[in-house]
Order: C-alpha cells, then structure tokens, then sequence
C-alpha cells in the first residue's frame, strides 16, 4: 500500500468555530479562574509551576520493533515495508484510563502524549493524510482516547509532535539540509520524492493541517510540545514556526508552547533532555556552527523561563526497547531532586508494551514513588540557585550523541 499525501486546505479550516469545544475555564484550570479572566496563558503557566511533575508517554507503530522509537532510522529499515507494517498497528490493550490512572496515583498532574514521533504515523484522526491511526488496522483515534481520559482525572495534556523532522513524508527535508533528515539509505526509496528545500512547503502544509486539528478537535490542551529542534535551527528559512505558534495562541489561548530548549524565544517553557541545560555545544558537534549559534540564541531568550526536565524510565531509548533496564524508585527520587534543585518540573517517561500496556517495572516504581510523594512531598525548588546551575556548560556525553542524534 503506497502512502499517499493529501493536505486539507487551511483557509476552509479556518472558518470553522471552535468556540462550542472550548469551555470558559478549561478543566484543568478551574482553581485558577481567577487568573484566567485575566491573562488565560498567565492562568496556565501559573498552574504548570504548582504542577510539578508529569508523566510522559512514548508509544506507537515503532513500538512493535520493540527497540525504540528511533528503529527506522539507526536499523535503515527499508521505507514502504515499514510504512505497511505501520498500518497493522493495532495496539489492543492500549488504555488511556489505565495510563492516566497510573499518573494519578504516581501523583503526577499532566501527561505529555506523543501523538507523531519522528516516524510520521499520527495517532489521531486527520484529513491531512492516511498515514495515522484512524486508517491503520486499530481504527482508532488514541489522542481522542487521551484526552477523555485526562479530563475525566483533572489532568492537563500537552500533546508532543515531532514538527522537526517526519522521515517518512515524501517531502520533508533531504539529508544534505538536515543529516537526521532520512536514514542512511545507500538508494533513496522511491517514496521520498523531496528534491530540497523547494518541496519543503508539502510537508509544512501538511504540519499546518495537523496542528489545526489537533487544536480544535481535542478539547483544551494545556500546551503543544514540539520536537525535534536541530533541523529548525539548520534550516530556520523554510521551517515557519511563528506562523504556527500564532496559530495555536488564536485558537487555544491559554495553551503552552514547548520546543525543547528553544527556537525563537516565543515558547512559553523550556524542556532540557536528561539535563537542564543549554544543547548549544551539542549542536556544534553534531550539526556545525551555525546550527550552534542559533541553539545559543535560542537558550539565551529562554533560559530564564519557566523549565522541565525531561527523561525517561528507560536505559535505552524512549519508546519500548526489549533490552531496556528501568530506573528504580530511588533514582526516580533523585531526578525530582534534580529537577528541584534547577527550579524545574519533571516529565518522566514511559514506554509502553507494543500491545499498549505498561511495563510492570515502570508501574510499580511510579506507584511507589506516588506514596513516598504522598507521605513527604515533593522535593523543595531551589529558586535561588537555579541560574548558577542553568549557566553552566556540562561535557558532552556519549548518551547526548545517541538520543539528539
């Protein structure tokens, strides 16, 4: 089956209402009401610093490779039987309820949901294309299923979308614009019909529809977590994000926009991968200067602002890894420390079973955590110190160069 791409055209979207989705005061945001007649994005970022901590979740088609979410491209699968495999996803004892449940009781207040990875399958209904999972075998909107669910629980969602890069679109980036553009493949497949950057508008009207939807379909979303940011950076010309960030603010005014340390200094937060700190040395060796440059423009603009540790339960990767070992309860403890001490929240990852349930490990270390949280709380923010700690430059680790690629 040949993917084939067909974009919604934004000026018919546009002129729908959504006004009758949004509630006056979203859900989660019912205890800031007074701060949200006032500044509906100020109410938000208020409730994400008392929040504290959430639960993040990787998860989809990659999963049954069951060696993470990046398998396409460090395997240099071949591209159409992958695309095919995709869309036999089923994911049976995938349960949003179960998910959030687990976050409740971990005493986590958000859940950082991955509906696009790197990959391209989207796990929502979408007019934009076929490849998602509405169309594949499970016939099935799991972002839908997520989203009643943290309602039902008082949990804010942020919804994670790989707008940097898609290695599956026909038309997104080649690898002489970006070296994670597309895996290392001896011959380009044929699905991959990008000549450059010319071709580049395909793949950004489609993003475009993707992100309407996902901002007028889905209730209120306590934000929109971009990634990855490295092709932005190199490619700053082409990739248009002001006009999606406008987007976003008009429709859900009150979310938050994410994209990991920063592209332009617009985003309302940074979240820092295993560290909380700048990736501009990163970039350098990984991309070149100038892609460092922008990095460090961007961590300039933003490093005040409000922050997130990002990481993950697993030794290996984000999505399901077989190998994988899992961080213990202990050094779940010490990563709200970490985090504590940079002033920052932490959104801890998960990477479920491809069956779509949760690894036992990972429930039992985060129920535990949950009542040692209940019996002490979390630990006090250093809101003094976190500037010295966020203005430091730490070494490159091997571990950066696997998982920023």
């Amino acid at each position: 089956m040949k993917r084939i791409i067909t974009t919604v055209s934004l000026a018919l979207l546009v002129g729908v209402s959504v006004s009758a989705q949004q509630p006056e005061v979203p859900y989660f945001l019912q205890a800031y009401k007074k701060q949200y007649k006032k500044d509906p994005r100020a109410a938000t970022m208020q409730w994400f610093v008392d929040a504290r901590y959430g639960l993040f979740v990787h998860w989809g088609a990659s999963s049954m490779y069951q060696s993470g979410d990046w398998v396409l491209y460090n395997k240099k699968l071949p591209l159409q039987p992958y695309i095919d495999s995709a869309l036999k996803f089923k994911g049976e004892k995938w349960n949003a309820d179960s998910i959030t449940d687990l976050a409740v009781k971990a005493e986590m207040k958000y859940v950082t949901y991955v509906v696009k990875h790197h990959d391209g399958f989207a796990q929502f209904d979408s007019k934009a294309g076929p490849f998602n999972s509405m169309q594949a075998a499970a016939k099935r909107d799991f972002l839908k299923e997520m989203a009643v669910a943290c309602k039902k629980r008082g949990l804010g969602l942020f919804v994670y979308y790989s707008i940097g890069i898609d290695w599956t679109h026909p038309f997104y980036l080649t690898r002489k614009d970006y070296n994670a553009a597309r895996p290392d493949y001896a011959t380009m497949p044929a699905e991959i019909r990008s000549r450059g950057k010319e071709d580049f508008v395909h793949y950004w009207n489609y993003v475009k529809t993707h992100i309407y939807e996902i901002c007028t379909n889905y209730g209120p979303l306590a934000g929109l977590w971009f990634d990855p940011v490295g092709g932005a950076y190199t490619n700053s010309d082409v990739f248009d994000l002001p006009a999606i960030y406008a987007m976003i603010r008009r429709l859900q005014p009150h979310a938050l926009i994410s994209y990991k340390t920063g592209f332009n200094g617009d985003e309302d937060y940074i979240s820092c991968e295993h560290d909380v700190k700048s990736i501009t040395d990163l970039m350098r060796k990984v991309q070149g200067e100038k892609t460092a440059q922008a990095a460090e423009a961007a961590w300039q603009k933003n490093r005040n602002k409000l922050a997130e540790l990002n990481t993950t339960m697993q030794d290996i990767d984000w999505g399901y890894h077989a190998r994988a070992k899992h961080k213990t309860v202990e050094q779940v403890m010490a990563l709200l420390q970490e985090a504590a001490d940079n002033n920052a929240n932490l959104l801890l990852n998960i990477g479920p079973y491809p069956d779509g349930s949760i690894v036992p490990a990972d429930r039992e270390t985060l129920l535990e955590v949950g009542r040692i949280i209940r019996r002490q709380g979390l630990p006090k923010q250093d809101k003094v110190n976190y500037m010295k700690l966020r203005g430091d430059t730490k070494p490159i680790t091997a571990r950066d160069l696997e998982t920023q690629k």
